[in-house]
């Protein structure tokens, strides 16, 4: 701003001189040079505006008066212009124009009025009636000096006094200034008045040299010497561009005794200024009488009304003193107010009562050096006296001796007043100090019983705020912070716990407000920031001083979380995966008599193209529901394995070309086959279905490229990784490890990921059942599966199955199914569904066989003990009401020892195959099957010699 404002001034300068040499006194010339006084006077009339923005306290309504003082004049300087250019002749004596350029004295005198001491930012009441009888004492020298000269003097003479006395005023106003800058009690108040007097002092010089050339030689506008208006002007708006409010404004003084000086200024107006207008006022003709008295009644009327105003004040000011003094009187702490001769000239109860004094009254007028001990005088003079030489203040603690000899600690404040007067202000801290040695005593009580403790144990404050004494040096191995870090802010301890947990913490402080025990279970960030999730347990106790505070320990629980993480995890596959097993022994019998009705549909001759094709298509919709159905049956461990003792390696790089067409050319695939990695025991179609759902799971995971590695590995988990992962037996293991470098899964996804029907593909892209599907195949092996993943940085899957010490069994070869024969032979068949037992009787008895349809265990027991001849096949299914199929087959064969039994059923729920695995000898059909399939399984059954039970 400074910049700028030296550009425009130099602007206006520059254009003054020119317009000086070039124009002159001509009526262009006169026009510029009095629109450029006019434009430098509205500077700095903006100036000191913006300065009073920016001021505080006494310092804005200065700069205000200031502004209104040199814009009066830029309007009264307008109003000369127009006479001048325009009517060609000076404004009249009694003119408007003329009182405008008096009118600035107004501003500047009441500059000088202004109440140092109370530095308000406000033009109170008292101000206004003070600045109304500024005006009317300058409206009465206007009327002297412009109306009465013409009259009763000769002009010339008129002229000349009319210049004394306006220098004269002007004189006055500087010399005032200079007086206040000299008393002023504050730097930045002195400082303002200093700048104002060089500012008056720039304005009157320019006007004497301007009013001289312009009254005596008859000099007119349009010359250099309008300069001595400019400057002036111009080196106003410099200082209010420049001036900046001090910080010491700031702040709140404390306000003194008024000086004598300040109360004759203050009061000047208020006193004198109704006998200035009286002695005026007789000096105006009768004519003017309705005039004179108007203003003498106005300004008798402002005297009043200042009087009542004052008056209003000291019963305020009085009112505020009594209160105050009753305050102090009655105030906790002790208050003492020391003279400037150093004897009490006021003492509250308190402070007797702390010094050992039964009255107040008996310290008033006695020296401080006669209260206060020898010992302690000797260290206020050594180190309180020179505190308050430098700063006018001194704080801290002290230990007194009362009147008795007795010590006390203390926290004394002093600071010195005005006019030499100091103040005391001295609280007891007897109680702190007790309180701060018992903190010291359990401290010490406690730490050598906590410290040896596998927990954190503490003492605090009762509340969720509370402060925490002690903690004991366990904090930094469990949570990495030191005794002294976890102490120096444990009051925002809270800071440390996730915000989900808050109201945990806050529920446990309400019971222990209650009384009760503290209790919380809740995690914590640790300074490494690893979460931990701790228990706490605490109980609140009466201190050594009655204050109650809660002493507790903290152990660490986050081992014991994660096992019970684990746990409800397991358990809530294993309900979902009884749910799925119930769900799929329904449905497989649904599936039966669709597919079943379905092929023999297709099986008639003469069926039509277009029919045939619609069932061909129920058929296809029948089978992947049947796919469908064995995913779930795989996911809940209900379905019939055939475990063999397999090599993994071998079935590992079997896939392996299988697996790479699979990988698009964007997917690097790894395979690592450890070396004498042991035998499994597990059914190898399933095994091979894990591996290929592992892998196209960590395919589909990699949408833009990556590697993918499977391999295989020798593990020993001991009791430490079971410690960690809850449901795992330590032993010997193969792990088969199938790793991605693709997007990665977050917390949340992970924890539900074997969920079935839970995926994270898009619509249409997956059934969610490949993942479980792998679940329940691993877990019905016996063997476990861990999921290790972050986003962005891939995703590890780990199946651990049994190491076993078999050797490899061949594997069982593919039989593609023949049009089985027919037969002769007796079957029982025994299905509570009514709609399978029909479809089932239809189809055999088509191809020969003599078949007795039950619909139930009772019916079936009854033909048995009524049938003479043999039974050749018992064809039942597992799961009925009441008696399950292999009780029946039991009892059935007791009577009939030469009959064969098929088993069917969509799953056993553990009646025929104990974990899944099938028992030795035992025939199988699994739900749903064909017509062609439950054909082929009775013949091959007939044809099989019967086992021994």
């Amino acid at each position: 701003m400074p910049r700028k404002l030296l550009i425009l001034a130099a602007t206006l300068v520059g254009a003054h001189v020119a317009q000086a040499v070039i124009l002159g006194v001509s009526p262009v010339g006169t026009f510029i040079a009095n629109l450029l006084e006019i434009s430098a006077s509205a500077l700095a009339a903006v100036m000191c505006f913006g300065a009073s923005r920016r001021a505080r306290g006494m310092a804005r309504p200065f700069w205000t008066l200031v502004a209104c003082a040199i814009a009066a004049w830029g309007v009264a300087n307008l109003g000369w212009m127009y006479y001048e250019l325009v009517l060609h002749t000076q404004p009249a004596p009694g003119s408007a124009v003329r009182f405008l350029f008096n009118a600035q004295g107004i501003f500047f005198a009441m500059v000088l009025f202004l109440d140092q001491e109370k530095d308000s930012s406000e033009f109170e009441p008292a101000f206004l009636l003070d600045f109304t009888q500024i005006a009317i004492v300058f409206f009465f020298l206007y009327l002297g000096l412009y109306y009465l000269p013409p009259s009763q003097l000769e002009q010339q003479g008129g002229a000349a006094r009319r210049l004394w006395l306006e220098f004269g005023e002007l004189g006055t106003i500087l010399s005032l200034a200079c007086f206040q800058a000299m008393r002023a009690p504050a730097d930045h108040i002195r400082k303002l008045y200093a700048g104002f007097a060089i500012y008056f002092s720039f304005l009157i010089a320019g006007m004497a040299l301007s009013e001289y050339h312009q009254a005596v030689r008859g000099t007119p506008t349009g010359t250099l010497f309008d300069l001595c208006w400019t400057l002036p002007f111009l080196w106003g708006a410099f200082w209010a561009a420049q001036w900046q409010p001090s910080p010491d404004s700031r702040v709140a003084r404390p306000q003194g005794r008024k000086t004598i000086s300040g109360l004759i200024l203050t009061n000047a107006i208020f006193v004198l200024a109704p006998l200035i207008v009286l002695v005026q006022v007789a000096q105006f003709p009768s004519e003017w009488r309705i005039l004179r008295f108007s203003l003498l009644g106005i300004s008798i009327l402002c005297f009043a009304v200042r009087i009542g105003i004052s008056g209003y004040r000291e019963a305020n000011t009085a009112e505020t003193v009594r209160r105050q003094a009753l305050a102090m009187d009655f105030a906790a702490d002790g208050i003492s107010i020391i003279g400037e001769s150093g004897e009490h000239i006021y003492v509250n109860a308190a402070f007797a009562r702390m010094m050992g004094y039964e009255r107040p009254e008996s310290m008033l007028g006695v020296h401080w050096q006669k209260v206060y001990d020898p010992r302690d005088v000797q260290l206020v003079r050594g180190q309180v006296r020179k505190s308050l030489e430098a700063d006018g203040k001194w704080s801290g603690q002290i230990s007194i001796r009362r009147r008795d000899g007795t010590a006390i600690p203390v926290e004394m404040a002093i600071t010195t007043l005005a006019n030499g007067v100091t103040a005391c202000i001295g609280h007891d801290i007897s109680a702190r100090k007790e309180a701060e040695k018992a903190r010291v005593d359990a401290e010490n009580k406690y730490r050598t019983l906590v410290e040896q403790v596998a927990a954190i144990s503490y003492i605090a404050e009762v509340g969720i705020d509370g402060q925490w004494h002690y903690i004991s040096p366990q904090v930094e191995a469990i949570m990495g912070y030191t005794q002294d870090e976890w102490l120096a802010n444990s009051r925002n301890w809270t800071r440390h716990i996730p915000t989900e947990d808050h109201a945990v913490i806050e529920a446990a402080e309400a019971a222990s407000l209650r009384g009760e025990r503290f209790q919380a279970e809740y995690r914590i960030v640790r300074k490494d920031g690893s979460v931990i999730w701790v228990s706490d347990t605490a109980v609140v106790v009466s201190g050594s001083d009655s204050h109650a505070v809660m002493e507790g320990i903290i152990v660490d629980i986050t081992e014991r979380k994660l096992l019970e993480n684990q746990l409800q995890q397991s358990r809530r596959m294993e309900a979902v995966g009884r749910l799925a097993g119930g769900i799929a022994h329904d449905f497989n019998n649904l599936l039966t008599i669709i597919k079943g009705y379905g092929e023999l549909a297709l099986q008639r001759t003469g069926i039509q193209p277009e029919l045939r094709a619609d069932v061909q298509q129920i058929e296809n919709a029948a089978e992947r529901a049947s796919t469908l159905i064995r995913q779930l049956l795989a996911f809940s461990r209900r379905q019939v394995l055939q475990p063999k003792v397999i090599d993994l390696n071998a079935i590992v790089l079997g896939l392996d070309k299988l697996l790479g067409r699979l990988m698009g050319e964007h997917i690097e695939m790894v395979t690592r086959c450890g070396v004498n990695v042991g035998h499994v025991k597990a059914d190898p179609a399933q095994i091979e279905q894990v591996i290929m759902n592992l892998v196209v799971n960590a395919r589909d995971a990699m949408p833009k490229g990556g590697r993918l590695t499977v391999e295989t590995v020798n593990v020993e988990l001991d009791s430490n990784y079971a410690r960690d992962h809850v449901t795992v037996k330590p032993g010997s293991y193969v792990m088969l490890a199938v790793s991605d470098s693709g997007i990665g899964m977050s917390p949340e996804t992970v924890a539900h990921i074997f969920e079935p029907f839970y995926t994270t593909k898009e619509s249409g892209q997956g059934t969610g059942l490949g993942l479980s599907t792998v679940y329940g195949i691993v877990k019905q092996s016996g063997g476990y599966i861990w999921v290790y993943s972050e986003p962005g940085k891939g995703t590890t899957f780990k199946v651990y199955l049994p190491r076993v010490t078999g050797q490899v069994e061949a594997m069982p070869e593919v039989v593609e199914l023949t049009g089985a024969g027919g037969g002769s032979e007796t079957i029982l068949l025994v299905e509570d569904e009514e709609a399978v037992r029909e479809l089932a009787s239809r189809i055999l008895s088509a191809k020969g066989y003599s078949v007795v349809a039950a619909k139930s265990v009772k019916e079936a027991e009854q033909f048995s003990e009524k049938h003479a001849g043999k039974i050749h096949l018992l064809l039942t299914d597992i799961i009925m009401p009441g008696t399950s199929g292999r009780e029946l087959a039991r009892r059935i064969t007791g009577r009939h020892p030469q009959t064969r039994v098929l088993y069917m059923s969509g799953y056993t729920d553990n009646v025929l195959a104990q974990g899944g695995v099938l028992e030795a000898g035992l025939s199988f059909l699994q739900k749903p099957f064909t017509p062609g399939v439950l054909v082929q399984k009775v013949r091959d059954v007939l044809d099989s010699p019967v086992h021994a039970r």
